[in-house]
């Protein structure tokens, strides 16, 4: 019985050292008819570019890009925030500096910093000299809400900073922008931000931008009704706002470039 066992194993052993080299082989044979398809494939897409024609090629491409176009809408929207606004700087105090916490433009585009005021910010304004931006969407007041005794104080710490940014980089654009709103929590604990005090600042703002004759952007209306963008302290906002934010300033730009254009 040890004897048939043993020569039983021995077969065995030998037909699985025959087997092993043959599915090598017909795996080979596999991958060489594979190949030579592959091959054949491509001779004859190419034979059949030789034959096309340029013209109708572009066409077919141009079509294809218009019909992109009208399906899409709007292709600026396709632009990123990253790419619009590159020529541009952003000033400001914490609210301004979600625009880099979130990674929403170029860090190099964000000149904020938490607590600055107007006062404050006339030492970030020598910046500006490398950077030598196009556009420059100044945002300051919530900390001058609680360090300015009134909106006149104000307005005249917004007159100087926008001299010295005009100094500074002459040929810039500059769009000062109104004072975000804070919720009611937020008023009836710290009479720095009523209601009467917010308005009286940002017209404030107004009178700067037409005194000076810079843009004025108005971003209240967008957060009407939208409570779910502040973060719990009620002064700052979610990640989801600086979106919205620079969306409606996209749409702002773009009716001021029509109205020029107008005139």
């Amino acid at each position: 019985m040890n004897n048939k066992l043993k020569k039983r194993k021995l077969k065995i052993i030998i037909g699985i050292i025959i087997l092993i080299p043959c599915c090598f082989l017909v795996k080979s044979l596999i991958n060489s008819n594979e190949e030579k398809r592959i091959i054949k494939n491509n001779y004859i897409s190419l034979e059949k570019l030789g034959n096309v024609n340029i013209a109708t090629v572009e066409e077919k491409i141009n079509k294809k890009h218009k019909l992109n176009d009208e399906k899409s809408g709007d292709n600026s929207k396709e632009i990123s925030n990253k790419m619009y606004f590159e020529k541009s700087v952003f000033m400001g105090d914490s609210i301004t500096e979600g625009l880099d916490f979130y990674d929403i433009v170029n860090k190099s585009s964000v000149l904020a910093k938490k607590g600055q005021g107007l006062v404050q910010a006339k030492k970030s304004v020598s910046i500006l000299t490398n950077i030598n931006p196009e556009r420059i969407f100044v945002l300051y007041g919530m900390n001058d809400l609680e360090s300015s005794k009134n909106s006149d104080d104000f307005k005249s710490n917004y007159i100087k900073l926008v001299k010295d940014i005009k100094q500074t980089v002459p040929s810039a654009e500059i769009y000062l922008q109104s004072l975000t709103p804070v919720q009611a929590k937020v008023q009836q604990k710290n009479n720095s931000f009523s209601q009467d005090r917010l308005d009286k600042f940002t017209q404030a703002i107004i009178e700067v931008a037409r005194e000076e004759n810079v843009h004025f952007i108005d971003i209240r209306p967008m957060l009407k009704g939208k409570e779910e963008l502040f973060e719990q302290d009620g002064i700052h906002f979610k990640g989801d706002f600086y979106g919205l934010w620079l969306d409606n300033l996209k749409s702002q730009l773009k009716s001021q470039s029509k109205s020029q254009s107008k005139t």
